[in-house]
């Protein structure tokens, strides 16, 4: 892992539940070194409400507690997917993610993931809120299913997409199931 961080104050940073289930509670060293990371680069993460439900489910509640008291995480009402391209750009992860996985038909692609692209393509046309977007995933399959639809709509340059593993190294004495 280099010094320099793929994040930036000046893009939208969006991330996924799999983060927060990922890094664990507070005191854990995963957290210790993402919370880290965050608060160096000067970022305020946005977690839209819809994932705030699975970060509860996954255990994990007192992290993103901690990150909004901080200050380096807030839960947003994420806009409505409703341009065709943020559309279009669900529609190509979930047929990326379907066809990663051998055994998912399309249909049965977790819903989440496609829709932190569309959410991405939002963001970045409706021009009050952003030039750059970045999404955090702890998913590398989503990622690249991500990058593909990003690629494919001609949107490479302005949003991007890391996973934790790109923020903080996956090894330590951490064990965390999701």
């Amino acid at each position: 892992m280099n010094n320099s961080s793929p994040l930036s104050p000046e893009s939208v940073t969006l991330v996924d539940a799999n983060v927060f289930i990922s890094i664990g509670n507070p005191g854990k060293s995963k957290h210790h070194r993402f919370r880290q990371t965050v608060r160096r680069a000067g970022v305020t993460l946005l977690v839209p409400a819809r994932v705030e439900e699975e970060i509860e489910q996954g255990g994990v509640k007192p992290a993103l507690e901690r990150a909004q008291d901080e200050g380096w995480a807030k839960v947003v009402a994420a806009p409505t997917v409703s341009h065709s391209k943020g559309t279009t750009a669900q529609d190509i992860v979930r047929r990326a993610i379907a066809s990663k996985s051998a055994s998912k038909d399309e249909h049965d692609v977790e819903k989440a993931d496609p829709v932190f692209a569309g959410l991405a393509v939002e963001y970045l046309l409706d021009t009050e809120r952003a030039d750059n977007i970045t999404v955090i995933t702890a998913d590398r399959v989503a990622r690249e299913a991500i990058e593909t639809a990003m690629s494919s709509l001609g949107y490479e340059g302005q949003i991007t997409i890391i996973t934790l593993w790109d923020l903080i190294d996956s090894e330590d004495d951490d064990i965390t199931l999701i």
